[in-house]
């Protein structure tokens, strides 16, 4: 029987070497393989649109319903799916009484009208102060913001529309307009004389802004009595009327506060009187002022020019 001879095994230390060199050519290959694998991509996000912010400097004044509404600037911050545009408004109240900005207030284009954000509140103007109020409003990727433009009021009343662009749409700020009116009459015993007069929209004593159809005129004047009756003329209502162009002749509103009456003493001249009449707008046209005594009459004519168009 022929005995195999079995090699020698190998010493401690090639055992060593050899698994090393095993382990060397299994790492080569797994780096082999990652090399040839394909890149792996990590997913990315949508890029977000990019916010523009504009500045409107305004700097505009109205008056409505007896407020002084300073528009000082407005700014827009959008993207391609819109954003906000904010109103810096500074109430003004000359009046003797708690003044309240209680109609609407909209940011309005292209026939649409955007509200300020719910839960906006307009603050109340104590008499003879100011009050400052930051209006939003939130408006969609399809509103034209530079074409817009801040309107104020009711739709059956006189608006003010305050455009962010100039241009963009027909302003209407409603500004009072001064009347130099002069000239005098006399009818019976009472003479008058004219000293100035006021065209504006609202009736500002009331808070009340009129409809679009018609303006309030107001004529100041100096009256006189020519008589000796010791307990002097009573003066009213019924003494002054106001002849419109086309030939109607109309009083003084029977308000309470839109004529004067006082007992005129004999030979006293008394200024500062006067009568506010409400008439058809845009009011441009030949006028009288008529004075009565009894059945005496005699007028006044004065001429009101061509005023901006009512709002």
């Amino acid at each position: 029987m022929t005995r195999r001879r079995m090699p020698p095994r190998p010493a401690p230390a090639c055992r060593a070497t050899l698994a090393a060199s095993v382990a060397v050519a299994l790492l080569a290959a797994a780096c082999g393989q990652a090399a040839s694998d394909p890149p792996s991509l990590a997913p990315t996000g949508t890029p977000l649109p990019t916010a523009v912010t504009t500045t409107y400097p305004l700097e505009t004044t109205a008056w409505y319903a007896g407020l002084i509404i300073h528009v000082d600037a407005a700014s827009s911050v959008l993207d391609e799916g819109g954003g906000a545009v904010t109103v810096d408004l500074r109430l003004e109240n000359p009046g003797t009484e708690l003044a309240t900005l209680n109609v609407a207030v909209l940011l309005a284009a292209g026939g649409r009208g955007i509200e300020p954000v719910r839960g906006t509140v307009i603050p109340d103007v104590p008499p003879g102060t100011s009050v400052g109020t930051t209006l939003q409003f939130d408006v969609d990727g399809t509103f034209d913001v530079p074409s817009a433009a801040l309107r104020i009021g009711r739709t059956a009343e006189h608006l003010v529309i305050v455009p962010l662009v100039p241009g963009s749409q027909a302003a209407s700020t409603l500004e009072p307009q001064a009347l130099a009116l002069t000239g005098s009459a006399t009818a019976g015993s009472l003479t008058v004389t004219l000293a100035g007069g006021e065209l504006r929209a609202d009736l500002p004593d009331w808070g009340l802004e009129l409809p679009r159809g018609t303006m309030a005129l107001s004529v100041t004047y100096t009256a006189r009595y020519r008589g000796d009756f010791a307990g002097g003329f009573a003066f009213t209502g019924a003494n002054i009327g106001l002849r419109l162009p086309d030939g109607t002749v109309i009083g003084a509103r029977t308000d309470g506060h839109s004529q004067s009456a006082v007992v005129l003493e004999p030979g006293v001249a008394v200024p500062g009187l006067f009568a506010r009449f409400e008439v058809p707008a845009p009011a441009a046209g030949s006028y009288a002022l008529v004075v009565r005594d009894g059945s005496a009459r005699a007028s006044i004519p004065f001429t009101i020019d061509e005023v901006g168009p009512p709002g």
